[in-house]
């Protein structure tokens, strides 16, 4: 094994956005958050990393297919480690670097990339990896988008109006795009993307859940649904991403992930030993699992945070921008984190996370004030009754706020916080349980005036932003903001990266200023890892990263 060599870093001008269909959001909408980390794992260890051993990680869930493009919530963790894509994101500075291509460049505006592929990349059957192959991986993605609704692969090049792929000779891959794509070498990174073998890709989609090949450090040795995946170490790895540690094949021999639905179960197996890795920590789990001996990584989800989302803005009494900025300034987020959380969650500054790409601290506009919120009521005309919720025109000023049970311990306990806290300034808000399909049904009605949202987005402000507050059809969340729409438009194609990081921050201003959204909980994700694990990181996205240098004491 040796150290990373220093390779030439392509330089990007920019980096951008995630776009999903409205379709894929509302899909997205409904899956609960996972685990992760941010610095490296397990305790210090003296002298070089060593070879051998296995790592056993729990799952929160069965991934149900081991196909990257697959539309699961944790096909991401198991895959990761089996394929590689064209390029990958360095987590301190979320740009892309090379990986299977050495090299990158776009045409002026921004509509063709050129990717030169690495020399001497194999697939673990033996396979050279071409041009032709990536090209055969993408024409793959389109000829089989009917299969695969909500596909992010596939709502990714749809973003940029996909024209194709052409190899023009063994090394060289050429992508074209209707329109300008300054951010398809983000997305590109993605797992979605992953490279896989001709051999895979003769299989029907249905059949691929459990024989992907790619061109990865680890290879899949067997996946039994609802109990395991098994990967063992591939020999002779020879080129992973500039963001490795390491040249050469992966410390690990073997890794087994083990599906552990049970949040108490999976603590303790921590403690027990049956697993060294684990994610979805609930916050009361993470004092003794670190009284244990392992130690707490955390790192901010990016995506939207969680928070209300305004669905009734085209009615009484979300109508009126004055009640829809009380709502704002009456939640107390410091109380949120401090009453249900833990010192590892952070308090949301902004729509989105911290970890996003685009973000822009908006602090200032959400210092939680109650007086002021009362204020803003009392000016626009709502008046205190006996039991403290207010009223006018003989309508009491009362709330519908549907929401889901995604598996986080604390939604309910925050169901209730922010309903106490909206009864400080009188307002009374009405929380209704629901199932994912009765959620979407409500939504698509505008049934409610708020929704407990927050697990969509992706690594750029823009997923989150233009999925949840654009008025095009379906317009699923009832966005009734005008002025917002030509920035979340004009962003999406802004090549100057500058020039885009404002556009997406007077975004970001606007929707707080309306009081379209209230942010509530800064999304992270929280790993127990081992003191015998070493090198551990997680990847830009907070999920779980190839493995290539985590080894074992």
């Amino acid at each position: 094994m040796t150290t990373r060599r220093t390779r030439t870093v392509f330089q990007i001008k920019t980096v951008g956005i995630f776009k999903i269909t409205p379709a894929a959001a509302a899909a997205a909408l409904l899956l609960a958050a996972c685990g992760g980390g941010s610095s490296d794992g397990g305790s210090k260890a003296d002298g070089p990393p060593k070879a051998g051993g296995t790592l056993t990680v729990a799952l929160a869930g069965d991934p149900v297919s081991i196909d990257p493009r697959a539309v699961t919530p944790l096909v991401r963790e198991v895959s990761r480690p089996i394929v590689d894509s064209l390029l990958a994101l360095d987590p301190a500075t979320k740009k892309p670097v090379p990986w299977l291509a050495e090299s990158f460049k776009a045409n002026a505006d921004a509509t063709e990339f050129t990717f030169k592929l690495r020399s001497g990349v194999t697939f673990s059957d033996g396979t050279p990896l071409t041009a032709k192959i990536v090209k055969d991986n993408f024409d793959d993605v389109i000829a089989n988008k009917a299969k695969a609704a909500g596909s992010t692969s596939v709502s990714l090049l749809e973003q940029g109006g996909y024209k194709g792929t052409d190899a023009p000779d063994d090394h060289t891959v050429v992508q074209h795009f209707a329109k300008p794509y300054p951010t398809w070498p983000l997305w590109a990174a993605g797992t979605a993307f992953g490279i896989l073998a001709p051999k895979t890709l003769a299989l029907p989609v249905a059949d691929r859940f459990d024989k992907i090949i790619g061109t990865g450090p680890f290879v899949l040795q067997s996946y039994t649904r609802n109990s395991q995946v098994v990967l063992t170490k591939r020999k002779g790895y020879a080129w992973g991403p500039q963001t490795a540690k390491h040249d050469g094949d992966a410390y690990l021999d073997k890794v087994v992930y083990k599906v552990i639905t049970e949040p108490s179960v999976r603590t303790g197996a921590l403690k027990t030993g049956q697993v060294q890795l684990a994610g979805a920590l609930n916050p009361s789990d993470i004092a003794p699992v670190r009284k244990a001996g392992f130690s707490i990584v955390a790192q901010r989800n990016p995506r939207l945070a969680e928070g209300l989302v305004v669905t009734g803005a085209d009615r009484a009494p979300l109508d009126d921008a004055a009640v829809r900025q009380a709502l704002v300034k009456a939640v107390d987020t410091g109380q949120i984190r401090d009453t249900l959380l833990t010192p590892e969650w952070g308090v949301p500054n902004s729509v989105v996370t911290g970890a996003v790409v685009g973000h822009a601290d908006e602090s200032a506009l959400l210092k939680p004030d109650q007086k002021a919120a009362a204020a803003l009521l009392d000016k626009a005309g709502w008046v205190p009754g006996g039991d403290g919720i207010r009223a006018k025109g003989g309508k009491r000023l009362t709330l519908s706020l549907g929401w889901l049970d995604r598996g986080n311990p604390w939604d309910q306990p925050l169901v209730e916080l922010v309903t106490a806290q909206y009864k400080k300034i009188g307002v009374e808000l009405k929380p209704q349980l629901a199932t994912a399909a009765q959620s979407v049904e409500a939504l698509k009605a505008h049934k409610w005036d708020l929704f407990l949202s927050g697990v969509a987005g992706g690594l750029d402000a823009g997923v989150s932003l233009l999925g949840t507050f654009s008025t095009a059809p379906p317009n699923f969340y009832n966005v009734q903001d005008a002025p917002l729409q030509p920035l979340l438009a004009k962003q999406a194609t802004t090549t100057d990266e500058a020039a885009r990081a404002k556009i997406l921050a007077d975004a970001q201003q606007r929707i707080i200023s309306q009081g379209l959204y209230t942010p509530l909980v800064e999304d992270t994700a929280v790993v127990a890892v081992g003191k015998k694990v070493h090198g551990f990181a997680l990847d830009a996205d907070s999920r779980l990263p190839t493995l290539q240098d985590v080894w074992l004491s």
